[in-house]
């Protein structure tokens, strides 16, 4: 075989590593809709899987069988908190009509228990045998005799728990409080131990052996051994909505107010992660933790094989290492072949003349290493990234192209490519024009003392910190107290709140920074024009050419390779930058003022989702680099 032969050979082997790299995971198993797209408040399935029960914010309590046939509806008179299915067939359901419900397996009511005040939530065990609800404005967690419908005893915990949950056999009852603590307790309410977590309580689960897993605002998930130790965190894209734990606390599951669902192992590891659409709200293990069934707040249900799901990811990161094996090992072969053929045409000299020039490189080798590992790794990554679902420190999928399908139909990058085309005009002609006007004034002073000190008082202004200077306009547009009204009002002019109005704060944003003289800009087009030969000035005048005609035909020509550098500069600038939107207006108000790269940020800082933020500043950088090249080739200099 020829060396093109094996080269290509390489290339293939490195298509098929890249492919068997890029394998994903299929995702659902089945899903189905309540009858109406209400928000999903509560999941409870029975112990056999045969039946699933559902509470909504419209009011009702679904009973459904495991394939999503519909049993039966019951409709209470406020939002359901809280459903639980018991072995016998039996549901309780909890609503904020300050009742507690207990329904047979047709729906029909076998008796009602009236707390007094809104129930928050209601928890049993399968078999009945321990069953709680936690109301508001009490501190207890009160239990309750399923049979007789009647309570039986309270366990104080010194404020209004938030949460509650029981585990399968009975044995604990885990209770969330807006302490920021966890409670366990045991079937007969005596407290065991708390165990603090940072951020509000959203969600609680708790395992037959005690582990408790709570849910927190700080997009995480937190576990806690059967000693009250912590043992794990699990990491989300967003406030949790819902967390489970299967029975031998083996596996967590969780959703999130973004719509993820996920499975983690024990020890924090992330299994499996999908994205629907609408928040996610609740999750729900089977027995033995093979199937997860999911709720939305659209009212729509998911059935997840997690047996199968898990042993794909497993069997798909198997692949994935053997995969990069192979690419290594191609890289490896790749290097041989070019080594090869470098020698039968006679090019391995270079690498002679490397050596004799080796302390040359081994001086230049901490530059490159700092501007690879700054510059040139951070972009490469994003690129790489871009592709996938990325979660650092958890599983990253593969996802193709769908971050950049999701950018196409994200309406917050429509808005912003508008808002952004009308930034870029106008940022360009603020970049451009006023500086080259303030330059031409400088330099047609005919005291160079002058010229000067008017250079200095423009390079002065310098020092004040980009971000004071935001905060100062801010204030000058300040609707109540700020300079620009009270002038208009000193006028007999209404006021008006500039950056509170979508119609005017994109404008009051364009207008911060006026009158537009950029240092750096005015700098560039001194030296420009101090770079021009007087002879040519010279010359035109003694021809008879005016001020305007010496510009216009001389200037301006000359000055083209500054307009490429300061016209390239301006767009990257324009497209780059969010930091004077995001301090003073944060997008807002709505989408008035929202630019993709502010977009990227959020994404990134407080979504969570780096994936999608990569993919962003991989679109960006394309726009970026097409613009370049189409001015590179449109805008000669003189040296062009």
């Amino acid at each position: 075989m020829s060396v093109r032969g094996k080269i290509a050979a390489l290339a293939g082997g490195f298509i098929l590593c890249a492919s068997l790299l890029f394998a994903g995971a299929a995702l659902g198993n089945g899903s189905w809709s309540l009858d109406e797209p209400d928000n999903i408040t509560s999941l409870s399935l029975s112990d056999d899987g045969s039946r699933l029960a559902v509470g909504s914010y419209g009011a009702k309590a679904y009973s459904f069988q495991a394939d999503g046939t519909e049993q039966f509806a019951f409709e209470t008179r406020n939002v359901v908190t809280g459903v639980a299915l018991l072995s016998d067939g039996s549901l309780l359901v909890s609503s904020d009509d300050r009742r507690i419900y207990k329904l047979d397996e047709q729906g029909n009511p076998l008796w009602e228990l009236d707390v007094k005040r809104q129930v928050k939530s209601v928890a049993a065990s399968p078999d009945g045998s321990v069953a709680v609800f936690i109301a508001q404005g009490r501190t207890t967690v009160t239990y309750v005799d399923v049979a007789a419908g009647e309570t039986i005893r309270e366990a104080d915990i010194g404020i209004t728990p938030s949460h509650v949950q029981v585990s399968t056999d009975g044995r604990y009852v885990a209770v969330g409080a807006p302490d920021q603590y966890a409670y366990l307790l045991d079937a007969q309410g005596n407290m065991l131990r708390k165990m603090g977590v940072s951020g509000m309580i959203e969600a609680i689960g708790v395992a037959e052996d005690g582990t408790v897993v709570v849910g927190t605002s700080r997009n995480e998930a937190v576990a806690f051994g059967p000693d009250g130790a912590q043992t794990a965190v699990y990491k989300v894209k967003d406030v949790v909505t819902d967390v489970d734990v299967s029975r031998d606390g083996s596996y967590v599951a969780a959703s999130d107010f973004l719509g993820n669902f996920y499975v983690y192992s024990a020890d924090g590891e992330q299994l499996w992660t999908t994205r629907v659409e609408g928040a996610g709200r609740q999750v729900k293990f089977n027995k033995d933790a093979t199937m997860l069934y999911a709720g939305t707040g659209n009212g729509t249900l998911f059935a997840y094989d997690v047996g199968e799901l898990v042993a794909s990811a497993k069997s798909g990161a198997t692949i994935r290492l053997f995969a990069w094996i192979a690419a290594a090992a191609a890289g490896v072969a790749a290097v041989a072949a070019g080594l090869l053929w470098m020698r039968k045409r006679r090019k391995l000299d270079v690498f002679v003349d490397m050596w004799r020039s080796k302390y040359v490189y081994l001086a230049l080798l901490p530059s490159f290493a700092l501007v690879f590992t700054f510059l040139y790794y951070p972009a490469f990554s994003g690129l790489f990234h871009s592709l996938y679902d990325w979660n650092p420190g958890g599983r990253t999928v593969f996802v193709g192209l769908a971050n950049f399908e999701r950018m196409a139909n994200d309406p917050y990058v429509t808005k912003g490519l508008g808002n952004l085309a009308l930034l870029v005009v106008t940022g360009v002609a603020k970049s451009l024009l006023p500086p080259l006007i303030a330059a031409e004034l400088i330099y047609h002073l005919r005291s160079k003392k002058a010229q000067y000190w008017y250079r200095t008082a423009f390079v002065a202004s310098m020092v004040i910190p980009s971000v004071a200077g935001l905060l100062i306009w801010q204030n000058l547009y300040d609707p109540n107290v700020g300079l620009i009204n009270n002038v208009m009002e000193w006028f007999g002019l209404e006021g008006h709140a500039w950056l509170g109005d979508p119609k005017t704060a994109l404008w009051a944003i364009i207008f911060i920074g006026f009158p537009f003289i950029g240092i750096l800009q005015l700098l560039v087009f001194y030296a420009g024009l101090l770079a021009i030969p007087e002879e040519l000035v010279e010359s035109a005048k003694i021809d008879g050419a005016s001020l305007w005609r010496i510009i216009r035909s001389i200037h301006l020509p000359l000055l083209s390779g500054q307009f490429k550098l300061l016209l390239i500069l301006a767009l990257i600038g324009i497209i780059q930058d969010f930091g004077g939107i995001l301090i003073v207006t944060g997008g807002g108000p709505m989408d008035s003022t929202y630019v993709p790269a502010l977009q990227m940020y959020y994404a990134a800082t407080i979504f969570n989702d780096l994936g999608y933020a990569s993919a962003l500043g991989v679109a960006m950088f394309a726009v970026i680099m097409a613009i370049t090249i189409v001015n590179m080739k449109l805008i000669k200099s003189a040296h062009d």
